[in-house]
C-alpha cells in the first residue's frame, strides 16, 4: 500500500534530522574511535609479555674438574656459568655443593639442594657474560671413596642452585646437576635429572 504524503514527509525528514546529527557530531564520534583504538593498543600491550628469549637465561656453559681420584685429595670442579638471554640477570646468588655419590643410579627424589643462607652472591650478570664458580669437595677423599669411585661404582656430583631476577623483577632458578663419570676427562657432564630451568 503506497505511503502517504505524511508518512513521507515523515520519514524525509527524520533522515535529515539523523544525516544533520551525525554531521555535526562527526568529529566526537571520529575522536572516540580514534581514542578507543589508541587505548586498547596500550593495554594490549601492557598485557603481552615480552618473548621470553629476550629475557635473562641462566645455563651452564662448560664444567670442569681436577682430580685425581685418591685419598686425601680434595677434587675441585669450576663451573662456567652463562647468561644466554638478551637481557640482564640481576640479583643472582649461587650456591653449589660437591659430594660423592654413594651409588650408581639417582633417586626418585626431588633435587636435594636448597638455595641457603650460605648461597654466594654475584649480583648482577650482563647479557652474553660467563661467570667461573668454584667449588670443592668439603674433606679430602678417603681409602673406601677413592676404592669406588676408581670401580665406577661411585661417582663424584656437584648440585648447584642459581637464582636471579629478569628485568620485569620475575624470579627464576636454575638448578644443575654434574656428573663426573669418565675420570680419563676433566669434564663433567649433565646428570640424568636435576637439571631444572624456569
Amino acid at each position: 500500500m503506497p505511503e502517504s504524503g505524511a508518512d513521507q514527509e515523515e520519514a524525509f525528514f527524520g533522515q535529515s534530522r539523523l544525516k544533520g546529527f551525525l554531521k555535526k557530531h562527526r568529529y566526537f564520534w571520529v575522536g572516540s574511535v580514534v581514542v578507543l583504538v589508541v587505548v586498547s593498543s596500550i593495554v594490549l600491550m601492557r598485557e603481552k609479555p615480552p618473548q621470553s628469549v629476550n629475557l635473562a637465561k641462566m645455563t651452564v656453559q662448560e664444567s670442569t674438574i681436577v682430580g685425581p681420584l685418591v685419598q686425601h685429595n680434595v677434587p675441585t670442579a669450576t663451573v662456567l656459568l652463562k647468561n644466554t638471554g638478551h637481557s640482564p640477570a640481576l640479583t643472582t646468588k649461587a650456591r653449589l655443593v660437591m659430594t660423592v655419590w654413594t651409588a650408581s643410579t639417582f633417586p626418585d627424589w626431588d633435587m636435594p639442594l636448597k638455595l641457603t643462607t650460605d648461597a654466594e652472591t654475584i649480583g648482577e650478570i650482563d647479557a652474553g657474560s660467563v661467570v667461573p664458580q668454584t667449588v670443592s669437595l668439603i674433606t679430602p677423599l678417603t681409602d673406601v671413596q677413592g676404592m669406588h669411585l676408581e670401580r665406577k661404582d661411585w661417582f663424584i656430583v656437584l648440585l648447584g642452585i642459581v637464582s636471579y631476577a629478569d628485568i620485569l623483577g620475575n624470579p627464576h632458578e636454575t638448578k644443575l646437576c654434574l656428573i663426573w663419570r669418565e675420570t680419563s676427562t676433566q669434564h663433567m657432564t649433565p646428570c640424568e635429572k636435576w637439571n631444572i630451568m624456569d
